[in-house]
């Protein structure tokens, strides 16, 4: 019997298969309600773990930019094909192509995408250059983000740089994180010095 989450996950699907419904990491195209061929294709990893694919698709979906969808391996996972290597030749990832112009590195791509999708359909999630304050608050932390991401993989991937002293580093960095993300109206701090030397 079809039961009534059945019954949602498969018009879900069908929707999803026609570039709308919800986001999901099985999808090849979004679209917004509009229609015709997306400008952006969105080169992201295949399993869908990777953090910097990660950031751009969540800018992509609360931009609501429309988008298709390519999936690559990522280099644990198996070889990359010859047509993305064509593209993007260290097989970097995340990658976007935007009528024909191909970009990569997660940050740029974000900077890209907030600057050419502006106005009522694409939300600003971007501090503007206007309101000092918090777009150096946001560049602050996007390199925070950045540290702590470079200190888990030492933690996690290099064991050659010292067990003890990576997950020393990578605890020093998530308590500058969690200071940093409290809920509580943000002052310029001695904080932002080590970090701005990150």
């Amino acid at each position: 019997l079809a039961t009534r989450k059945g019954s949602f996950l498969r018009t879900d699907s069908i929707e999803r298969s026609q570039g709308a419904g919800s986001p999901h990491t099985d999808n090849d195209l979004r679209l917004f309600g509009t229609t015709g061929e997306p400008r952006v294709t969105f080169y992201k990893d295949r399993a869908s773990w990777c953090p910097y694919c990660q950031k751009v698709w969540i800018l992509l979906e609360e931009k609501r930019i429309p988008y298709r969808v390519s999936k690559i391996n990522m280099r644990s996972y198996g070889d990359k094909p010859r047509e993305f290597l064509s593209k993007v030749p260290n097989g970097l990832l995340p990658a976007i192509e935007i009528d024909g112009q191909l970009q990569t590195d997660s940050i740029p791509i974000m900077m890209t995408l907030e600057s050419m999708f502006q106005g009522e359909e694409h939300k600003a999630m971007w501090p503007t250059s206007q309101d000092e304050l918090e777009l150096a608050r946001a560049q602050q932390l996007m390199r925070l983000e950045r540290k702590l991401f470079g200190d888990w993989c030492n933690l996690v991937f290099r064991p050659s740089f010292g067990q003890s002293s990576a997950r020393a580093q990578f605890e020093e960095t998530l308590d500058i994180v969690n200071q940093q993300v409290r809920p509580t109206r943000y002052v310029p701090s001695a904080l932002c010095v080590p970090i701005s030397l990150l």
